[in-house]
């Protein structure tokens, strides 16, 4: 595609994170089980207050979490080699990506993991000095100056409370 070589994997998972995250803003949108989770996450005492079982909504949600951690690991395991650090490389990313784009936005997240994938190839093809070996230190830097120029991140809110 354009002169860069791409995989019925790679193409495969873009396809599945996509359709994912799809997926879960109709479910936190649009059913009650999602508003439920939504609102056990953003004020417990209130959820308890309407009928909402705040225990049973944060051990779906570690669940939810789980199921989707499995996805992410069967997608990346035949990329990176099988080893007991395998997904170190990859969280750092998930997390410099959930950082950039905001941590209390999901579609930040989404749009900062595409700003940073796209930031950190084009960095590490065209910066000579880059190369494969910083891209990662590259990646924690950028996290870094976006956190002193705009905290929340890209799309987070900054949330002012008086006590």
């Amino acid at each position: 595609m354009g002169g860069v070589p791409v995989s019925v994997q790679d193409i495969g998972i873009v396809v599945v994170s996509l359709a994912l995250v799809v997926l879960l803003a109709l479910f936190f949108r649009f059913t009650k089980l999602g508003l439920a989770l939504r609102a056990a996450a953003a004020n417990p005492d209130s959820s308890r207050l309407v009928g909402v079982r705040v225990g049973w909504m944060l051990a779906f949600g570690w669940g939810l979490a789980a199921v989707l951690g499995a996805v992410a690991g069967m997608m990346i395991a035949p990329v990176v080699f099988l080893d007991p650090n395998m997904m170190q490389t990859v969280l750092l990313y998930a997390f410099a990506a959930a950082v950039l784009g905001g941590l209390d936005s999901p579609v930040g997240a989404v749009v900062g993991g595409l700003l940073l994938g796209v930031t950190i190839t084009l960095l590490g093809r065209y910066v000579g000095f880059v190369g494969q070996e910083l891209k990662l230190p590259t990646a924690l830097l950028l996290i870094l100056l976006v956190l002193l120029v705009r905290p929340a991140g890209l799309f987070g809110r900054v949330a002012v409370r008086r006590v």
